[in-house]
């Protein structure tokens, strides 16, 4: 047997951490949700060291939880600005974009973030997007694809089955497509909010054929 001195059993965050290295303290305060005092951390630092894109990165994520979201979408694309594949700066200005009803734009982000990495898993978003009285129209043009067993009508391809895409076609009248979406999504990750999604699209689709 041999011991592990307390040196040896510490993490390599904290170690930097206690080097001081800044980002590893504003890094726990945003994971502790205590997202104001990751702000005052970041912006602190981040005139000194303006290219390091770990501390712009959670700055950014900062702002955008403390509902500052113009000022979120500024540091984002700036962290794009020196890494133009960031991938969660992508997802944010993806996350931001849908948010503020501009889905098109947000698709582009996702999809931007699935042809960096096409075995990406945390492409899912909690948001909602503000109701208005507008009504905006988006096509999704996708190649078509004949589904067996679904009354002989053809669905298109479905890119990539997210939470955010499902809520997009339902949105749009597409039910059967959400619904393809949300049972997908059930079978890895069941929760009460995805099956009262998929109960709202079988009803649509029940209220259209009959």
């Amino acid at each position: 047997m041999f011991d592990l001195s307390e040196q040896d059993l510490e993490q390599p965050a904290d170690r930097l951490g206690k080097k001081g290295y800044w980002p590893v303290r504003a890094g726990k305060y945003l994971a502790e949700h205590k997202y104001s005092r990751a702000v005052e951390i970041c912006r602190e630092f981040l005139d000194e060291t303006p290219n390091l894109i770990s501390g712009r990165l959670i700055y950014a994520q900062a702002l955008y939880h403390t509902g500052q979201s113009d000022r979120a979408t500024e540091q984002f694309h700036r962290v794009l600005s020196i890494d133009p594949e960031n991938l969660v700066a992508l997802k944010y200005l993806g996350d931001i974009k849908f948010a503020a009803g501009d889905e098109v734009t947000a698709l582009s982000n996702y999809q931007r973030v699935l042809e960096i990495d096409p075995g990406c898993h945390g492409l899912w978003s909690p948001l909602k997007k503000k109701s208005e009285e507008t009504t905006r129209t988006m096509t999704l043009h996708r190649i078509s694809e004949t589904a067996t067993g679904d009354r002989g009508k053809t669905l298109r391809k479905i890119p990539f089955y997210t939470e955010t895409m499902g809520d997009l076609y339902l949105s749009q009248g597409h039910a059967r497509l959400a619904s393809r979406v949300f049972r997908s999504l059930i079978k890895k990750n069941s929760n009460p909010r995805l099956e009262e999604k998929l109960v709202k699209a079988e009803q649509q689709i029940n209220t259209k054929e009959s």
